[in-house]
């Protein structure tokens, strides 16, 4: 090997290995900046999640020749309506079976310390005195132990009181998130645009498919999510409204919000639905209850699911695990729920330039190893294949006519 050859190849291992530091100290310097700023994270994660859902109405109010801020006010105010009906109907029965989930509290308690004891007997263990709630009332009416018991308050209003300020704070947070929702809505097509004319021209088209791609799996996730998120939730209740459980709309409601989270919701909520039937003595009901919640996954797995995300990322249920673990202990409940959309953007990204650089393959090609598209049902696919065609002969019928009408034309 020559010495120019020895010089070039040192020359592109420094080169390397410098811009693999620079990565690592951008990347740093990234991540001290979002933390300084992470306020703002959690009310544009839920802007974006908002945006996702209401820009295809907004894009259609568009080509219908609706101005693009008349039509993102009539999209934000039919979410306003959606979200205060929602409201109106559920608030009342939730805070009615709350506050007798609250007069249940002792009773539930005594049920539990009766199972472990009958548990502990069967198996031959003493667990000595037990606490219950009368015990407790007992204790805490007792002169002797209100310095005990002040200091136990005091201690915990500290933490209490930060824990409230927290939750003060990010709801007020939270506000910012439909304001920061409607802009990003109705600057959309200027983003898009002004995006595209800062990209490189020989990298503008690749670019602008590659963030096709992204947005499309992006807003079928969201809009997916948060559509089965709804199946999950109305069906859990009314499931454990027909078995007549305790607190049924509760379960449901917890069960439909931790469906945000894949593989989360029918689970937790399964297990505290059977917990509920336990405590409330009957096991007939537990089991139904873990019947039903197994009926709303399968159905949401195999029917609604296929159905509503009709553009998905390949991504395996082990890869979608250690995203939210990883997400959950960087940005804890933010990362949780940005952690699978997040994956499936690096993958997008990451497989697109790995299959044109590296193997060779076309734009198309990479897209269809990374991206699914779910077809419609055959129902479906009639109607839309008899609307095409209709389309099509209506396009015919008025060809010939113009065929026609020239042909009749005298010349000029």
């Amino acid at each position: 090997m020559t010495t120019d050859a020895r010089t070039d190849q040192l020359r592109r291992f420094a080169i390397v290995v410098w811009s693999v530091i620079g990565v690592l100290v951008l990347g740093w310097a990234a991540l001290m900046v979002a933390d300084s700023v992470r306020i703002i994270w959690l009310p544009l994660a839920f802007a974006a999640g908002l945006a996702f859902m209401l820009n295809p109405l907004v894009d259609r109010l568009e080509r219908a020749r609706v101005p693009r801020l008349v039509g993102t006010i009539l999209a934000f105010l039919l979410a306003a309506g959606v979200m205060t009906a929602v409201a109106v109907l559920l608030v009342p029965p939730i805070r009615q079976q709350a506050s007798e989930f609250s007069a249940q509290v002792p009773s539930l308690y005594d049920s539990v310390v009766d199972q472990l004891r009958v548990i502990s007997n069967s198996l031959g263990v003493d667990l000595g005195p037990v606490w219950t709630s009368e015990t407790i009332r007992a204790w805490i009416a007792d002169p002797a132990n209100q310095v005990t018991l002040q200091e136990l308050l005091g201690g915990f209003g500290s933490g209490a009181g930060r824990i409230l300020r927290g939750v003060t704070e990010t709801l007020a947070v939270v506000v910012l998130a439909p304001v920061l929702s409607f802009y990003l809505v109705m600057d959309a097509s200027r983003f898009k645009r002004q995006a595209r004319d800062l990209t490189p021209p020989r990298h503008r088209e690749e670019v602008t498919y590659v963030g096709r791609q992204l947005g499309t799996a992006m807003g079928s996730f969201v809009r997916g999510q948060l559509l089965v998120a709804a199946f999950v939730g109305v069906f859990s209740s009314l499931g454990m409204y027909l078995i007549d459980l305790p607190f049924w709309l509760i379960v449901g409601g917890i069960a439909g919000v931790l469906n945000l989270i894949p593989f989360v919701g029918p689970f937790v909520g399964g297990a505290l639905a059977a917990v509920v039937a336990l405590f409330n003595g009957s096991l007939s009901q537990a089991v139904w209850a873990v019947l039903i919640f197994t009926a709303v996954q399968q159905t949401d797995n195999h029917v609604i699911t296929p159905l509503i995300h009709r553009t998905r990322v390949h991504l395996s249920p082990l890869v979608i695990v250690l995203a939210l673990i990883v997400g959950g202990a960087v940005a804890g409940l933010l990362g949780v729920l940005i952690a699978v959309p997040t994956t499936a953007a690096v993958r997008i990204v990451a497989g697109h330039l790995w299959r044109t650089r590296m193997l060779g393959e076309s734009w198309q090609e990479a897209s269809d190893a990374m991206i699914e598209v779910t077809e419609p049902p055959e129902r479906l696919t009639a109607v839309r294949r008899r609307r095409d065609n209709q389309d099509q002969e209506r396009l015919f019928d008025t060809a010939e006519t113009r065929v026609v009408v020239e042909e009749s034309d005298p010349p000029t």
